[in-house]
């Protein structure tokens, strides 16, 4: 929910705390949690939120999802505009906790229904955007994902002032980069979610940030220079008890190395994601698996783990997917241009349209029977001379 005023300097004061201290924050946030008792609901429904952001960072989710659901039906309950904002907070939330299990219809349906609830400019439409954008990566649908990053930026206003949406949207952005152009262009949107990252003082990003750092090191064949960063990642990720990423890490050392060593990174990748409830996660780490026992000879180990990678992408519900990511179009739009920006853009458009009439007269012209030189030559010169017009108007 976007506040403005004292109460929003007070929020923001509570994020810097649960950014930067969530082991301290947690049991301050679970005993204002209890106060709804006392009457304030408001500040224990806050609490909530603030509680799911750290337990979400922990693999810890779940554990709140029966709270999230039944916090959403009472703000659905109440009357009044502000519910709405409210409840597209806690529909966001669920959004990411559905997500992370693998749940993607069920994430699919909770970030749209924030975008209906939410105003088009608020911090829960920019997050449920990117969250979207997560599950049209998750299709290989690399063009949709970047539009629907790119709306995210452009509608959220307050972005400049946001470091820790920057570093999500730069370390998304990184991702597409790295898959649709290279390892090179996702280099400088790295360095971009880095240090938004620690401008939000959100080691969990700045982890994250170093961990898809290695992979591009990986692929432009600098081997060195992946394992140290790889390493330095893992480091991070157990130091702030960011285990998804933990669980990445020991994914991405397991492709790093050969035999044993591969094999102990892998399973305990697998132990992590499993402790997280990741299916998608797990499935990665069941095909890891069955490479390396296939490689080693140990084809039923490998069989099994084939099976299991196949079982739980099965389970994760993407050939739902495409349809409902196509009834989101209607968000995929751009904000609308300030007054005097659509002043300024009035004189292209009317040259535009000129540019276009001469083409279909031109168009006719050239389909007669009979074509005569000077008409011809009045509507290149008229074409020539819209151009012209158009021309000066750019400069």
């Amino acid at each position: 929910m976007d506040i403005t005023g004292p109460d929003a300097q007070e929020k923001a004061r509570w994020e810097r705390i649960i950014m930067r201290r969530p082991s301290l924050a947690l049991p301050r946030l679970r005993a204002l949690m209890r106060s709804k008792r006392g009457g304030d609901a408001g500040v224990a429904r806050a609490a909530l939120l603030g509680a799911f952001f750290i337990l979400e960072r922990w693999g810890r989710a779940a554990e709140l999802q029966d709270e999230l659901q039944i916090a959403l039906q009472q703000v659905r309950a109440r009357k009044g505009g502000g519910s709405l904002a409210e409840a597209a907070d806690f529909s966001e939330a669920l959004g990411r906790l559905h997500y992370q299990r693998g749940d993607y219809v069920e994430a699919c349906n909770a970030w749209s229904q924030t975008l209906d609830w939410a105003a088009d400019d608020s911090r829960s439409a920019c997050l449920a955007r990117i969250g979207l954008a997560h599950l049209c990566y998750a299709l290989g649908d690399w063009a949709r994902g970047g539009r629907v990053l790119d709306q995210a930026e452009l509608h959220y206003q307050r972005l400049a002032h946001d470091p820790y949406l920057r570093a999500k949207i730069a370390l998304n952005r990184a991702v597409s980069l790295r898959t649709t152009l290279g390892p090179q262009p996702a280099l400088s949107a790295l360095n971009e979610a880095l240090a938004a990252a620690r401008e939000a003082g959100h080691s969990d990003y700045q982890a994250e940030a170093t961990w898809q750092h290695a992979r591009c090191a990986r692929d432009t064949g600098d081997a060195a220079l992946a394992l140290q960063l790889a390493q330095d990642a893992l480091a991070l990720a157990q130091r702030c008890g960011y285990r998804w990423l933990q669980a990445q890490a020991a994914l991405l050392l397991s492709e790093m190395y050969k035999d044993d060593v591969a094999l102990g990174w892998a399973g305990q990748a697998l132990t992590l994601a499993e402790a997280i409830q990741s299916r998608s996660l797990q499935a990665a780490a069941h095909g890891r698996l069955a490479e390396l026992m296939q490689a080693h000879g140990e084809f039923g180990p490998s069989w099994h783990h084939q099976q299991q990678r196949q079982r739980l992408e099965s389970t994760l519900g993407q050939s739902q997917l495409p349809a409902q990511l196509e009834a989101l179009a209607r968000f995929d739009t751009h904000p609308p241009a300030p007054a005097a920006q659509r002043a300024e853009a009035e004189p292209l458009l009317a040259g535009l349209d000129g540019l276009a009439e001469a083409g279909r007269q031109l168009n006719e012209l050239l389909n007669r029977e009979h074509i005569r030189r000077d008409e011809l030559i009045a509507l290149a010169q008229q074409v020539a001379a819209e151009a012209q017009r158009l021309k000066s108007l750019l400069q």
